[in-house]
């Protein structure tokens, strides 16, 4: 599978993401990630000379509003860990962030579909549970509510998408270490080419609703993290979101 399949499978994949039906709430960072692996391990035969000429690293973005709430900056930093990715927070004055993932075509690709996927996943069953959280946390407002919600889910689907991918990635690894070796080298090297003075950014700490936190971090786990490609088709599993 050529770079090109993989992105366009995985576009594709995404696209489903589109249906009205609020059950088919499948998220598909797992099956993007084992569909990048299929990928690379199918270089492991090249040389590291040849890997090393037929990989160069490259940068994706996405914008998601002026202000970045601490859930965007957690969810960017999961997903770029979780393809190989690094990734920077660029700002300017008047302008909306760019989340921008730094790391092989494929991976980087494929690192900003699956964060757009996601961030408009998470809108949706926050926005779904919000009335029910007014109800019953009639002390903290609607925008506390909101975003310690996202803040619990995201920290879930962190937990999840780490826990999934790691015997992926470990695999990997086994099957094309030197492909590893040379992913590396190469994003090391276009980030101190291209970013010789980054500042690191920390979030910074709150007190939020524990009521929502754990309700968002409990729904993140009725989300199925996997969905079914194969062969020319596209289907993800459907999942429901109780609201017990």
């Amino acid at each position: 599978m050529t770079k090109e399949e993989v992105i366009s499978k995985v576009r594709k994949l995404f696209e489903l993401s589109g249906s009205p039906n609020e059950n088919e709430a499948a998220l598909a960072a797992a099956k993007a990630r084992e569909l990048l692996a299929r990928h690379n391990l199918s270089m492991a035969d090249l040389s590291t000379d040849e890997l090393k000429s037929a990989i160069a690293a490259t940068e994706a973005s996405v914008k998601v509003g002026k202000v970045l709430r601490n859930w965007e900056k957690g969810l960017l930093i999961h997903i770029a860990r979780g393809f190989e990715c690094e990734h920077i927070i660029r700002r300017r004055q008047g302008c909306s962030p760019l989340l921008t993932f730094i790391g092989t075509e494929a991976d980087a690709e494929v690192a900003s579909y699956t964060f757009q996927f996601l961030y408009r996943e998470l809108n949706r069953l926050v926005d779904r549970t919000l009335p029910r959280l007014k109800r019953e946390n009639r002390n903290w407002n609607t925008a506390s509510l909101r975003y310690a919600y996202l803040d619990g889910a995201v920290k879930r689907i962190g937990e999840r998408f780490r826990e999934r991918t790691q015997a992926v990635r470990t695999a990997e690894s086994n099957g094309c270490r030197e492909l590893v070796l040379v992913k590396d080298e190469i994003i090391r090297n276009y980030m101190a080419s291209a970013f010789s003075s980054i500042k690191t950014e920390y979030s910074r700490s709150r007190i939020v609703s524990a009521g929502a936190f754990e309700k968002g971090y409990k729904d993140a786990d009725h989300i199925s993290l996997r969905a079914a490609v194969s062969g020319n088709s596209e289907e993800y599993s459907q999942a429901s979101l109780s609201d017990s």
